[in-house]
Order: C-alpha cells, then sequence, then structure tokens
C-alpha cells in the first residue's frame, strides 16, 4: 500500500458517507437514536456536501500535493482523530451509541493509522 492509495481510500469512504447524509438522513439519526426536525435534514445536508468536498480533496491531494503529501497524510490522520474525539465526547454525553459509534471510531482509527504510518514512511 502507499499513501496515495490511502487518500484514494479516504476520499471514496468520505465521500460516500457525505452522499448517505444527503439522501439518507433518516437512517443517520435512526441509529443514533435520534429524532430528527427540518434544521436537522437541513444540518445532515450541510454536512453531506462539507464531507463530499473533504473527499474531494483527499481524492486530489495524491494529483497536487507533491513533495508535501507526507505532511497532507499527518493532517488527515489529524483529521481522523477529531473525528474519533467528537463521537467519544457523543458518547460520553449520551447523544451517540452503540453500533454505529463504535463503527464509525474504528473506522476513524483504521484511516488515521494508515495515514499515520504511511507518512512516515513517505518522510
Amino acid at each position: 500500500m502507499t499513501l496515495g492509495l490511502w487518500f484514494r481510500i479516504n476520499g471514496v469512504w468520505v465521500a460516500l458517507n457525505g452522499l448517505s447524509a444527503i439522501l439518507m438522513p433518516d437512517m443517520w439519526f435512526t441509529m443514533a437514536g435520534l429524532e430528527a426536525s427540518n434544521a436537522a435534514y437541513a444540518a445532515a445536508g450541510g454536512l453531506g456536501i462539507s464531507v463530499i468536498s473533504l473527499g474531494l480533496i483527499s481524492w486530489r491531494t495524491v494529483d497536487i500535493a507533491g513533495d508535501a503529501i507526507s505532511d497532507y497524510g499527518k493532517l488527515f490522520g489529524i483529521i481522523h482523530c477529531l473525528f474519533i474525539l467528537l463521537a467519544l465526547y457523543q458518547m460520553f454525553i449520551g447523544l451517540f451509541s452503540g453500533g454505529p459509534a463504535y463503527f464509525n471510531i474504528a473506522s476513524s482509527l483504521v484511516l488515521a493509522a494508515g495515514f499515520f504510518y504511511y507518512s512516515r514512511d513517505s518522510d
């Protein structure tokens, strides 16, 4: 595996998550045990566009980062650590729990570890 492949995997993964936030917000709210309001649906749409944008940035980083790709890899590792911290905080306050929370943490751990590991090898 290469760092470039991690960027591509991440790009597809997060873009699919963003697309699901736009097209299937009820799934997101139901899995989290939340009731959705119109404001929540609007927020899910905004989140979806933001996450799809992050996926596009991740995909294109391979082509445009040049010698800085290792630094971008570390940055994306930090971004996934922030998602882990958010999920842990939401679990701690009782907002989010169960399988979806653990799955989000596990997938972000795998992606963060891959980014940090392959960024180290690229130095």
